[in-house]
C-alpha cells in the first residue's frame, strides 16, 4: 500500500517544464479486463477457419467407417470413409437438412445442404476458451486483495502437492482429453464481436465520463455520469494506492493497473475510491510533484 499526502505548497519556476500542467485519471470499468476473451476468440476463429474443417449433424445410430464402397465413376468403386445415416422413417424422411426451403414434387426429396459450417477438428479449442473465460471472470468479480491472495496461493499450492502426492495428474490429464467442447468459427466471431464493441464503446466514450483532474492547486472530481465538477483544494489532499490483486491489476491490467483512494483535506475532508486506473504507479509519481508544487506567477 503506497500514500503520498501534501502538507504545503512550494514553488516552481516556470522554466520547470518536466511537470505537467494537468493530470487526468479515469475509473475504468471491469468489462477493461476482459480483453483476452475477445483477443482469443479471434484468434480461435481465425484457427478454425484455417483448419478447414466443416460440421455435420447426423442422427443417433449413424455408423461410421474407413471401407465404404463408393463408385466414383461408371463401373469404379473406390474405398472411402464415411457416415452411413439409419434409414428415414415417416416421421423424418430424411436426416439431411435441405439445400433449399422451396417444397418439390409431392413424395420427392430435394438436394441436401452440403456441409459449410466451419468448425476446427481439434476437439480442445472451446475447451480453452472457456477456461479463459472463466478465470477472467473469477478475476474480476472475486478481487482476492492482500491476506486472501495468499490463502489462495496457499490453497493452490496444497492442492498440487496433494495431486503430485498420490500422482493424479495423469487421471487429471485424463479426465481433461474427454471434455471436448465444440464451438463454430461463427460462435467465436459472434461473441467476440459483441464483446469487442462493448469493451471499444465503454473503454473510449463510457469510461471517460468519469474523472479526477489533478492540476496545481486543486483537484476536480466527476464521479457520476451528467454529474458536476467538484473541486477540492490539494493542501492536505492524500492519496493512497491499494494493495494488488496480482492476476487482475498485473496480468489483466498490463502489469501497471491499480485501485486508487483520494483523501481531500480541510474541514469537510471526502473519500474518492478510484479503482482501476491504468498506469496508476507512474502517474502517482507525477501527482505527488504536481500537488507540491504551484506556478510562480
Amino acid at each position: 500500500m503506497a500514500t503520498t499526502e501534501s502538507k504545503g505548497m512550494q514553488p516552481l519556476p516556470s522554466a520547470d517544464h518536466d511537470i505537467q500542467k494537468e493530470i487526468r485519471l479515469y475509473s475504468r470499468s471491469d468489462i477493461f479486463y476482459w480483453w483476452p476473451v475477445w483477443s482469443l476468440g479471434y484468434a480461435l476463429a481465425l484457427l478454425t477457419y484455417l483448419d478447414g474443417g466443416h460440421l455435420a449433424v447426423v442422427p443417433e445410430s449413424t455408423e461410421a467407417r474407413r471401407d465404404w464402397r463408393v463408385e466414383v465413376a461408371p463401373g469404379r468403386f473406390e474405398s472411402r470413409e464415411g457416415l452411413i445415416l439409419p434409414r428415414g422413417d415417416d416421421r423424418h424422411p430424411a436426416h439431411l437438412s435441405p439445400a433449399t426451403a422451396r417444397k418439390g414434387p409431392r413424395g420427392a426429396l430435394s438436394a441436401p445442404q452440403q456441409p459449410r459450417v466451419h468448425i476446427a477438428s481439434n476437439p480442445y479449442f472451446g475447451t480453452w476458451f472457456f477456461l479463459v473465460l472463466l478465470v477472467v471472470f473469477v478475476s474480476t468479480h472475486t478481487p482476492l486483495r492482500g491476506v486472501w491472495e495468499w490463502v489462495a496461493v496457499l490453497f493452490i499450492a496444497l492442492f498440487v502437492a496433494l495431486v503430485s502426492l498420490y500422482s493424479l495428474w495423469g487421471t487429471i490429464h485424463d479426465w481433461f482429453l474427454l471434455l471436448h467442447i465444440q464451438i463454430t468459427m461463427a460462435g467465436y466471431v459472434f461473441l467476440s464481436t459483441w464483446l469487442f464493441a462493448i469493451w471499444l464503446v465503454t473503454f473510449l466514450y463510457f469510461d471517460k465520463l468519469t474523472y479526477i483532474v489533478f492540476s496545481t492547486g486543486q483537484v476536480r472530481v466527476r464521479q457520476a455520469i451528467g454529474e458536476g465538477e467538484k473541486t477540492y483544494d490539494v493542501t492536505n489532499m492524500s492519496l493512497e494506492l491499494q494493495p494488488n490483486v496480482f492476476f487482475r491489476h498485473r496480468v489483466l491490467g498490463l502489469y501497471d493497473a491499480g485501485d486508487l483512494i483520494v483523501r481531500t483535506g480541510g474541514s469537510r475532508p471526502e473519500a474518492f475510491h478510484w479503482p482501476n486506473v491504468l498506469r496508476v504507479r507512474s502517474q502517482m509519481r507525477k501527482i505527488e510533484r504536481l500537488i507540491q508544487t504551484r506556478e510562480v506567477e
